[in-house]
């Protein structure tokens, strides 16, 4: 901050108070100064929060705050702003987090140089400011969200800044959740977490936890939610924000059926009061209308993001939480949406198909009538013979003749050959039917159920779809929300001589994230037809058969 000579510029009922505060009105004489210098190009010496988004985000005293939401808001300069409160501690351990290791130096990193310059001195090697109190802050990747728990356990953070929320909670909210336990310090300073973020839609779980503040109707933020603070106690096992009851209080909270019980036995146990165990948070949305130094930088900036087109930069631009398709995938949110609603397509030939797994990836095996998915059964730990009876049992259950179910023999599909030797093996190098189209039967059918999709021909059971599963690390989905990601597995291999040939299986798991399980036996069912009717063939010309 610029230093005056005089106390003009000082409020006068906190000087009574021996507090030297200045007045808003020479804040906002600074605030013009500072966009008047950045038109002109110069250095910046009053280092002040914008009026409106940056001011809110400050002001708002929720122990978690989600901000952001529209590009150009300013959310990154104003989450590192939030820090500067804490330098003088020398016990405070401060960090600040992108997924990526490579974000960190183009992202936040860069940015906290326009902050921090000054007030610390830079390391540059461990991404860390030390500053002359002994206090830090650290920038650091979560490039693997499975070892987050084991590198932060013990250590207190007593200010976070996640950079780029919607980046971890595309599944779940768990790494979100487990660097909230070591938000914690016994330094004497309040906790702080702030997360930023733009618009995303309901495939990602950061959009569910937002749901109150967003309207179901328009999909952007309700502007009287905007800012408002709300409590939350996380009684679930997993980390889906489904598992958090909510509240506008929080005595609201604690009278919930889920909360009440569980925090009674935290109180008998360790003490305190109820609220100490439930938390508040706050979503607070951004707008480039507020970030006159970004306009004054770069009178460009929006239009250049504009340009890029696209429906997610619309989006990001309006602030619209909704799902949106750029990807290249064949099979977009909206074919797969249609799946989901369309009409029953049965034609009464019953079949089933599954992909075989034992650990890790899923066992998965789905049972249809014509193209309409009426059945289906998942596991992702399985012992050998418990899987034959599995499948035994599923394909009684629903009338399916032996010869009617097919499963892929490659890997540990011969766990299954001597106990179903009527059934159709799915040889994933098989021969197409026409291999001048296809390199194989694998890429065949993935091709055939993609086409029928848009053709609206298939359809699955609502009950179905809201199924829910939990992978091996723990997180929970819906067979809904897998579908929807696992569509971007089907995709054609841009060098291919062929009319289409499946990307591999490791192209499948870096797109998707995991081994599309799911859909991959679903769209194996197609190996399975429906038997022609044997026709009459009359033969000579004397009338006979």
């Amino acid at each position: 901050m610029k230093v005056q000579s005089d106390r003009q510029f000082l409020d006068p009922v906190f000087l009574q108070y021996g507090q030297e505060v200045y007045t808003y009105k020479y804040i906002e004489q600074l605030r013009r100064e500072n966009v008047r210098l950045k038109k002109e190009n110069k250095t910046l010496y009053n280092l002040i929060p914008q009026k409106g988004f940056q001011e809110k985000v400050l002001l708002a005293d929720a122990e978690i705050k989600i901000i952001g939401g529209k590009r150009g808001g300013g959310k990154t300069a104003v989450g590192l702003i939030e820090a500067l409160p804490y330098i003088s501690n020398p016990l405070v351990r401060m960090y600040g987090f992108r997924k990526l290791e490579d974000d960190v130096k183009r992202g936040i990193w860069r940015s906290s140089e326009g902050i921090f310059t000054g007030f610390g001195t830079p390391t540059k090697s461990t991404f860390t400011w030390e500053f002359p109190s002994g206090a830090t802050m650290t920038m650091e990747h979560l490039q693997d969200p499975r070892k987050v728990s084991d590198r932060f356990r013990g250590v207190e953070m007593a200010y976070i800044l996640l950079e780029e929320l919607a980046e971890h909670t595309q599944e779940d909210l768990n790494v979100m959740l487990t660097l909230l336990a070591s938000n914690r310090n016994t330094v004497g300073v309040k906790s702080q977490f702030v997360a930023t973020c733009n618009p995303v839609g309901k495939s990602n779980q950061l959009r569910h936890l937002l749901d109150w503040y967003i309207d179901p109707d328009t999909d952007t933020v309700i502007p009287e939610r905007n800012g408002e603070k709300r409590y939350f106690f996380h009684y679930g096992d997993k980390g889906l924000a489904k598992d958090i009851a909510w509240g506008n209080t929080p005595q609201e909270v604690y009278q919930n059926p889920n909360v009440k019980p569980r925090i009674d036995a935290m109180i008998e146990s360790s003490g305190g009061e109820y609220t100490d165990y439930i938390t508040s948070l706050c979503f607070i949305e951004g707008s480039p209308l507020d970030n006159q130094i970004l306009k004054a930088a770069d009178p460009d900036y929006m239009k250049r993001i504009s340009a890029k087109g696209g429906k997610s930069t619309l989006n990001d631009i309006v602030g619209v939480w909704r799902d949106i398709d750029d990807t290249d995938a064949i099979l977009t949110i909206d074919d797969m949406d249609r799946f989901f609603s369309n009409s029953e397509q049965r034609n009464g030939f019953l079949r089933a198909a599954a992909d075989i797994a034992l650990s890790g990836d899923f066992f998965v095996i789905f049972a249809m009538d014509g193209n309409h998915i009426f059945d289906m059964e998942a596991r992702n730990k399985i012992e050998g013979h418990t899987l034959i009876t599995l499948v035994k049992d599923f394909l009684v259950r629903n009338n399916i003749p032996e010869e009617q179910f097919t499963y892929d023999v490659n890997g540990l599909g011969f766990w299954l050959k001597g106990d179903f030797p009527k059934a159709v093996p799915f040889n994933n190098k098989m021969r197409s039917t026409d291999p001048t189209r296809w390199n194989s039967i694998k890429s065949e059918c993935a091709d055939l159920f993609a086409r029928e999709i848009q053709a609206n021909e298939w359809s699955i059971d609502d009950t179905l779809l809201n199924k829910s599963f939990i992978d091996k690390k723990g997180y929970k989905f819906t067979l809904k929300d897998r579908l929807i990601a696992e569509r971007l597995a089907i995709k054609n291999k841009e060098t291919s001589k062929y009319a289409f040939e499946l990307i591999s299986k490791d192209e499948m798991k870096v797109i998707v994230g995991h081994s599309p399980d799911f859909i991959e036996a679903i769209f194996m069912s197609g190996l399975v037809k429906k038997p022609k009717k044997k026709q009459l063939i009359r033969r000579g010309f004397n009338g006979a058969w």
